[in-house]
């Protein structure tokens, strides 16, 4: 076991974790390693222990007084470079939005993030900055999903979006999750602020598939303590489902728990029962 945290690096960009061998509390200012070198950054979380242990960069140590010096220089550069780029940008009409600058802690290196529709010729504007802020340039092109990561945003829910609040890695969303789980497939409804898939269709996907696995078919004859009948649909969160009987030239639908409904064709549910 090893003990991890997650870390800002920056003013704004999203936490990503580091093993640390020191003790640390939310808001500590921190000076971290890096594929850059040393970085600077603000503790997100308290450590929390994690099994696999060596993926992970280094926290090197707290911020002292003389760190914090440094990192108040490199707040005010990062907010100058921002306020360069942004007229350099407009400059040479370049299709892209600025996200956010930030300094490598020794000041040799500034990590510019953008996003944009699609690929952009920034050459010129990389030779451009460099010459203006005297020091090397990282133009870096982010996702949607990370440009709502980075800044934040309230999701359909009324909460902060789960980018924003604890996911460290994007998964793989479908739309076949969608269908799986009965909804509607307005975009509207299952695209997220980012414009992309919500992450939280994944969240309960597996249960979806393991209901539905164990659950009749629509127009599948059934047996229920009522008799025989055919199932109309199934919910499942209740795990219940609606059966359809046919008497005397009358048709009524009734819901039963679905342990109470036996069909030949569920594989699964015969197991369970």
């Amino acid at each position: 076991m090893t003990k991890v945290v997650n870390i800002r690096i920056g003013d704004n960009n999203p936490p990503v974790k580091y093993d640390t061998k020191i003790d640390l509390a939310p808001e500590d200012f921190v000076v971290v390693e890096s594929p850059n070198g040393a970085e600077w950054g603000v503790v997100d979380t308290n450590p929390y222990e994690q099994k696999t242990s060596g993926q992970n960069y280094l926290v090197i140590r707290k911020a002292d007084d003389n760190d914090m010096k440094t990192i108040k220089l490199r707040q005010n550069d990062a907010k100058n470079a921002v306020k360069v780029a942004t007229d350099r940008i407009e400059k040479y009409k370049l299709d892209m939005k600025l996200l956010n600058a930030t300094y490598t802690f020794d000041g040799g290196k500034v990590i510019i993030q953008f996003s944009s529709p699609g690929r952009v010729d920034f050459r010129e504007l990389v030779k451009d900055l460099a010459y203006s802020l005297k020091t090397r340039i990282e133009l870096k092109q982010v996702g949607s999903r990370d440009e709502v990561k980075t800044f934040g945003a309230l999701g359909g829910c009324g909460q902060v979006c789960c980018c924003v609040r604890f996911k460290q890695d994007f998964e793989n969303i479908t739309i076949k999750m969608a269908k799986t789980q009965g909804l509607s497939l307005n975009p509207q409804k299952i695209n997220g602020m980012c414009g992309r898939l919500l992450c939280c269709l994944n969240y309960e996907n597996a249960h979806y598939i393991e209901t539905a696995e164990r659950m009749p078919k629509y127009g599948q004859e059934v047996q229920t303590p009522d008799g025989k009948g055919i199932a109309q649909g199934h919910n499942a969160i209740k795990e219940t489902v609606d059966v359809k009987f046919h008497k005397d030239g009358v048709f009524r639908t009734e819901c039963f728990r679905a342990c109470d409904v036996k069909c030949g064709g569920c594989r699964k549910h015969e197991e369970n029962i």
